[in-house]
């Protein structure tokens, strides 16, 4: 399993509530795909039940938990396979 830190992320909003995590990530995204938990953006899982994770360009944007921290909201830059994958999963 991947860490988090492993990942060349950008945090844009910490401590947030999940209405303002989606709030952010609609707000940045041209689209947004609801993931459930467990699905992995390059080998990191995500926990929640509809965890927002959005799309433009070649970026995407996900709320992300660190257990006794919170919730944040990242920005992954120069992401085009992860768009592609969400695309493959979810685009039907």
């Amino acid at each position: 399993m991947t860490c988090i830190n492993d990942l060349p992320f950008e945090i844009l909003l910490k401590g947030a509530t999940p209405s303002q995590c989606s709030e952010l990530i609609t707000e940045r995204s041209d689209k947004v795909y609801r993931v459930t938990d467990g699905y992995r953006i390059r080998g990191v899982p995500l926990m929640g039940s509809s965890v927002p994770v959005g799309v433009k360009g070649d970026e995407v944007f996900f709320q992300y938990i660190k257990p006794c921290t919170g919730l944040f909201v990242l920005r992954l830059p120069d992401a085009a396979d992860v768009v592609e994958k969400l695309s493959n999963d979810f685009d039907k």
